[in-house]
């Protein structure tokens, strides 16, 4: 696993055992995030390093081929005029020259699969950062709704009667609420029903005397 992942499974589970033990998420996150962005720069830094490097491996190779080429040719003018003492000598600048080349290919070819790793994961990390960050986003909505639900609770349960059992944003706060409405509903019916029959009482109790009334003058007519 590389140091990129580490970090990034290092983050994943600081949020989740932060948010566990009911710290602060949105500052504890706000810090992995600040943390992770550290690691990022440091990575960036390295790359240009290698990048640097990897430029002076690349010209020096270049000028290492140059001397190497050079020196043979010195050498095959030497024995060409018989000095021989002086063309083993550029003969052998030459093999120097050329194994300095291959030294520094070797080392630009590392060089070069470094960087491509390391770009590779500070890509991979980078994104990583992206999703975090929006990860967090949410979690500072959750938690200001959370907020909001958990002052207005507080609210209901400082304006609960005295012996009420508070309760902070649970299923049975809520069916107790949805109960209380609905006896007071029924309550309103019954008491419109007895208004009701009330009234009709009186309608049925006012025709009768309306009706005594009327027989009694007939009969006295």
């Amino acid at each position: 696993m590389s140091i990129f992942q580490r970090i990034t499974t290092l983050t994943k589970a600081a949020i989740h055992e932060g948010l566990n033990k009911l710290e602060d998420p949105i500052l504890l996150t706000g810090q992995y995030l600040r943390d992770l962005e550290d690691k990022i720069t440091g990575a960036e830094g390295k790359q240009r390093e290698l990048k640097a490097a990897a430029s002076v491996l690349e010209r020096r190779i270049y000028e290492y081929k140059v001397l190497a080429e050079r020196s043979e040719a010195e050498a095959v003018q030497y024995m060409s005029e018989g000095n021989e003492p002086a063309a083993r000598t550029a003969v052998m600048a030459k093999i120097r020259y050329t194994e300095s080349e291959q030294e520094c290919t070797a080392g630009l070819k590392e060089t070069q699969a470094t960087l491509a790793s390391l770009e590779v994961q500070l890509a991979s990390v980078k994104e990583e950062q992206k999703r975090l960050k929006a990860k967090r986003a949410e979690l500072a909505e959750r938690a200001r709704k959370a907020a909001e639900i958990k002052q207005a609770a507080q609210a209901y349960n400082t304006a609960a009667p005295a012996g009420y059992p508070g309760q902070v944003l649970n299923n049975g706060a809520a069916s107790r609420g949805f109960e209380r409405m609905e006896d007071k509903i029924a309550m309103q019916e019954a008491m419109a029903e007895q208004a009701g029959l009330a009234a009709a009482a009186h309608d049925s109790s006012m025709n009768s005397a309306v009706e005594a009334e009327l027989e009694r003058l007939r009969n006295r007519k």
